[in-house]
């Protein structure tokens, strides 16, 4: 199926009048019905592995100028090795050489040329530039030295109506946009709560230079838990991507698949989910302990089958296995990088997909390590102590 191509204003009048999002759900829906040969594995697995030590370590308990950190945002690594790292708390992106010394420091809080008023996301562009989103809709590109080479705005705008999106930069310079349903009051708007615990979302890529928003998918959103009204996912599935050059992989974290969709919103390739269910024990269906709490909380029979999903070299997929959790996971605890968390279960474990749906290879990542980026022989990622003293890693990969 072809995705109509539409302009902002056009995108943003559809968005608008979307009620019933039914392009792909119904193949996710379907497919999570089938607990049955999922695994995907396609015999058995290689074992790959990580450096003992991390190769390069920028922050955690180096609270020198230029090396403290926190709520990282994010960190690409460039054509030579040079590291930048998206600091939220400063607004600032820090430049690092390979060894992980501090360089210089670009941007900062303000309105000027060069600088945020929020830090969203950012990628490296070709050519080693980057460019970085700014919240709500300021596009900021750095030259491969570093320095400020221009901004924009983009539109369509966050939020229309009562559906708003998430922002995710493609390393063209183009940008994911994932609207879904939300709750609350947005400027002189009231939205009221979904009535489906699963409010369908779109997703689209939307190429500033040129204005045009083309659908790729409709999929199912994220369980939403609403104390008002008294839903409360204890292990909520979810929506989640995973972002290459010119492809994105979605996936419905309670479905059997994986699609691979090109970024016009043709299905390059659907994939297995290579973890089997698991069931959600009974020490892990505890209800809150406060004794004001008003609801209860909804527990499924299994765990969501996966949690992240990073596109990687060769048209691969790395998917990480949800974590058998015993205390209520909300789904940005594992999916942002600036505000994720997880239980200390020995690091979290991921299965290398190939573009024929085998498993190719099998690792795990260290304890409180969130992974970024994916090379043909590393890997980038943010760390958290058990101080939660952040800090940027890169793991040589050995396959």
């Amino acid at each position: 199926m072809n995705p109509p191509v539409n302009t902002a204003s056009e995108s943003a009048e559809r968005l608008c009048q979307w009620s019933r999002l039914v392009l792909l759900s119904s193949l996710l829906v379907s497919a999570s019905c089938d607990d049955g040969g999922a695994s995907g594995s396609g015999g058995a697995l290689a074992s790959w592995t990580l450096s003992d030590e991390p190769s390069v370590v920028i922050g955690g308990a180096d609270e020198r100028e230029g090396y403290l950190l926190h709520q990282i945002v994010g960190a690409a690594r460039l054509g030579d090795g040079r590291i930048v790292v998206a600091n939220g708390s400063t607004l600032q992106l820090r430049y690092y050489d390979p060894k992980g010394t501090h360089l210089f420091d670009a941007g900062g809080e303000g309105e000027g040329p060069g600088e945020f008023q929020s830090l969203v996301h950012l990628t490296r562009l070709p050519g080693d530039s980057i460019l970085a989103l700014s919240w709500p809709s300021q596009l900021v590109r750095f030259g491969p030295e570093g320095r400020y080479a221009g901004s924009s705005p983009y539109e369509p705008s966050p939020c229309q109506g009562c559906m708003c999106h998430d922002g995710r930069l493609f390393p063209d310079g183009s940008l994911l946009m994932v609207y879904s349903l939300y709750a609350g009051i947005y400027q002189s708007r009231r939205c009221p709560i979904p009535t489906e615990p699963r409010p369908s979302a779109a997703i689209g890529r939307f190429d500033p230079a040129t204005g045009v928003l083309d659908t790729i998918a409709e999929l199912p959103g994220a369980e939403l838990s609403y104390p008002a009204a008294d839903r409360m996912f204890a292990y909520p599935k979810s929506l989640v991507h995973g972002i290459a050059r010119d492809r994105v992989y979605l996936g419905d974290t309670g479905s059997d698949i994986i699609l691979e969709m090109g970024l016009r919103g043709d299905t390059i390739a659907t994939l297995p989910v290579p973890f089997d269910p698991l069931p959600v024990p009974a020490d892990a269906r505890q209800q809150p302990r406060e004794r004001e709490s008003r609801w209860t909380y909804i527990y499924p029979d299994h765990y969501p089958r996966y949690a992240r999903l990073v596109a990687a070299p060769g048209e691969r997929v790395w998917v990480m296995a949800y974590p058998p959790a015993k205390e209520h996971l909300d789904h940005w605890d594992l999916e942002s990088p600036s505000q994720f968390s997880r239980p200390e279960d020995g690091g979290a474990l991921w299965r290398i997909v190939g573009r024929d749906g085998s498993s190719v290879a099998e690792l795990r990542t260290p304890e409180g390590y969130f992974l970024l980026e994916v090379g043909d022989d590393y890997i980038l990622g943010i760390h958290k102590d058990e101080f939660d003293r952040e800090s940027v890693r890169l793991y040589g990969l050995i396959r």
